[in-house]
């Protein structure tokens, strides 16, 4: 099986340098808990902790947040009675988060910048894998993740011309979501080479296949390669790798594109994957990353520019919804 391979794969690599940090590793662990109970049918729902930081699933039951030291404590809610009031709890809460999503759908449903996003972009299959993050317009569901990530990439258009791209790179790509709004947008991207830490890879891996099938190359079929390339045809191609596997990755990159994580990680990390950067002569380069952030695990995002050599520019630009009145940072190559 795909997880055990990467999971196996991973203790033997030198995590000094593909690690994914203090801010990973404890989400990491319980992801994989919840993968190999629940597997990924409803990671983007309400019943599994799988996707909790990287996907748009809801938290409904702290139990799935564990890992295996907080599961044996969390045991002991399932003594008769404290069953019977945490379940009666989890029914609270429940009702809490359905009109929450409720509210969520009718904001997202009349926002003008959305509706202006439904009429320039393609939405195709955006709610599959039990997603509850949703709205629905003319019977048709849209997942408000995608809304989000297409005003990311909408805004990015006002500096690049993605229909000139034909390779793409994304390190932290969480479930994929980005890959698949990408490709079902702008098909001249036909090369797309994929990286984000175990299991992180593996649920966003069965998540583009689900979509593009055999284009999907996954760590079964990379691994055992001294060179990891792009085919030299005109056809879609989805490299998904881990973290190590760069080093035996050869290939020139029009776009490199990181949202979030790169603050995440430890700063000598993010220096050997700029060292990658480098080596596939990118073109262009996207950061994007929030707000608020906490220095006991994370860093002021306008540091980035440092492992850029401060050659990006910096812009502040407010989230899709404007009345929330949260701010991405956006550092773009010139």
């Amino acid at each position: 099986m795909l997880i055990d391979e990467l999971i196996l794969a991973e203790k033997k690599i030198d995590r000094t340098l593909y690690s994914s940090g203090p801010y990973w590793d404890y989400k990491n662990s319980r992801a994989i808990l919840e993968i190999k109970k629940k597997g990924l049918n409803d990671f983007r729902g309400k019943t599994a902790g799988i996707g909790t930081s990287f996907a748009d699933n809801i938290v409904l039951d702290i139990r799935n947040e564990f890992n295996i030291r907080g599961r044996t404590i969390g045991k002991i809610f399932s003594l008769p009675l404290l069953n019977r009031i945490f379940n009666s709890q989890l029914n609270t809460t429940e009702n809490y988060i359905n009109l929450y999503l409720q509210n969520k759908a009718i904001v997202y449903q009349n926002d003008k910048n959305v509706l202006d996003l439904l009429k320039k972009f393609k939405f195709e299959n955006t709610a599959n894998f039990g997603c509850l993050s949703s709205f629905k317009l003319l019977d048709k569901s849209y997942s408000c993740l995608y809304l989000d990530m297409a005003d990311r990439i909408n805004k990015l258009s006002e500096i690049f011309n993605f229909n000139n791209i034909s390779s793409f790179f994304e390190i932290g790509g969480g479930f994929g979501a980005n890959i698949h709004f990408l490709v079902t947008n702008f098909p001249n991207i036909k090369k797309i080479l994929y990286l984000d830490v175990v299991p992180n890879i593996y649920v966003g891996t069965e998540y583009l296949k689900s979509f593009y099938k055999e284009k999907v190359k996954d760590y079964s079929d990379l691994k055992d390669l001294k060179k990891i390339s792009f085919s030299n045809n005109d056809e879609l191609e989805i490299l998904c790798i881990p973290p190590w596997l760069i080093e035996y990755v050869e290939v020139d990159i029009d776009h490199f594109h990181n949202a979030a994580s790169f603050v995440e990680m430890p700063k000598r990390v993010i220096e050997n994957y700029v060292k990658f950067i480098r080596k596939f002569k990118t073109k262009e380069i996207s950061l994007i990353s929030y707000e608020i952030f906490d220095p006991k695990t994370t860093f002021n995002p306008e540091e980035l520019n440092t492992f850029f050599n401060n050659e990006l520019n910096i812009s502040w630009k407010k989230t899709l919804i404007k009345d929330y009145n949260k701010r991405l940072i956006y550092l773009t190559s010139p």
